[in-house]
């Protein structure tokens, strides 16, 4: 199956809300939905007024994590499957699209009734390997970011890693490290999402095709195949559907549950991408893709990243039907039987 869906809030929504994306990406006949961990707020606050609660039963923001005193004084995590105590202190997140647990849990409730499934995307700002406050900062909104997908049902949490820092090489094995590092707390097995590392389409920020791939191979992460960056990155290499045919073999040995994609238009310079359009615009082509879709044998989601949102993902979706009925058609001829005299 090909799924088609949007990175953020369909612009035709009238609410803003997580639950009202769900709602209005089934509404517009799509089948995918990215959340986006955009203006976010936490704040860190005395527990006393939650003495007794799980970080899950509060109602007017979502706890991400309990810091508690050790034997030495110093605060420490305990995370958030734990009763909070009077002493603790809490780290809440306000967040636009959801006010608490329940709401998350409910919106991913709807999302299966409706089968729309469910990614998220963690802040595009990432630098993970740079100075310790930046990087801290970057890892923690990973770290929020899986949290909240796992209450929410996602079935990735899709991420930039940042610059580069050193080498090249150097930069892979860092970021190596630091993804091992949330592995080891955020894992798969105990029911958070996959972390998907996603291409980049600058020369200065960490993720060519080859390097996700062997972040993929050396660990449990997802390769993310953003087409629109990896046509900018490569000076405009997926042109042909053998072009196209190559760049998916290779991520689909990794892929998690399908494999997850991102396309739109984009601009270019070089290898340098400039910024993402509208599908219709630039020399990356989805009918291009489409016609390798239609011989596809495996699951695929495609998000629209494009500044037009769902508009762009019905025009994929189109795009691809009409592929599909055009290839119908071209084999019924094919097969139709020749009248004898």
């Amino acid at each position: 199956m090909i799924r088609f869906g949007i990175a953020g809030i369909p612009l035709t929504s009238k609410g803003r809300t997580f639950i009202d994306s769900v709602e209005e990406t089934h509404n517009l006949g799509l089948n995918a939905l990215e959340v986006q961990l955009l203006r976010v707020n936490v704040q860190e606050n005395s527990a006393e007024e939650y003495t007794g609660l799980r970080p899950q039963d509060v109602e007017d923001s979502i706890i991400i994590d309990v810091l508690r005193q050790d034997e030495d004084g110093n605060y420490r995590s305990v995370g958030i499957d734990t009763e909070i105590e009077e002493d603790d202190i809490v780290q809440e997140l306000f967040w636009n699209m959801a006010r608490n647990y329940d709401e998350l849990q409910t919106g991913g409730e709807l999302a299966k009734e409706l089968d729309v499934t469910l990614s998220m995307h963690a802040p595009y700002y990432m630098d993970m390997i740079g100075s310790p406050d930046i990087a801290e900062k970057s890892i923690n909104h990973l770290r929020w970011t899986l949290i909240l997908g796992k209450y929410l049902g996602a079935r990735r949490v899709v991420t930039h890693s940042g610059f580069y820092h050193g080498s090249k090489k150097d930069s892979l094995n860092k970021f190596a490290d630091v993804y091992s590092d949330i592995l080891n707390e955020f894992s798969p097995d105990n029911g958070y999402p996959y972390i998907g590392v996603e291409t980049s389409g600058k020369q200065e920020v960490f993720g060519t095709p080859k390097e996700v791939l062997e972040l993929a191979r050396r660990i449990n992460i997802e390769p993310i195949l953003n087409f629109a960056h990896v046509h900018a990155i490569t000076g405009g290499s997926l042109v042909e559907i053998k072009d196209f045919e190559s760049i998916i073999n290779d991520f689909k040995k990794y892929a998690k549950y399908d494999l997850y994609t991102e396309f739109s238009g984009v601009e270019f310079i070089g290898n340098e991408e400039r910024r993402l359009t509208a599908i219709k615009h630039g020399t990356l082509k989805f009918e291009t893709l489409s016609e390798y879709l239609i011989d596809y044998q495996d699951d695929m989601t495609i998000i629209s990243s494009s500044p037009l949102l769902e508009h762009d993902a019905q025009y994929m979706q189109i795009i691809y039907v009409r592929s599909y009925f055009k290839k119908m058609q071209r084999r019924k001829v094919t097969e139709k039987p020749v009248s004898g005299d």
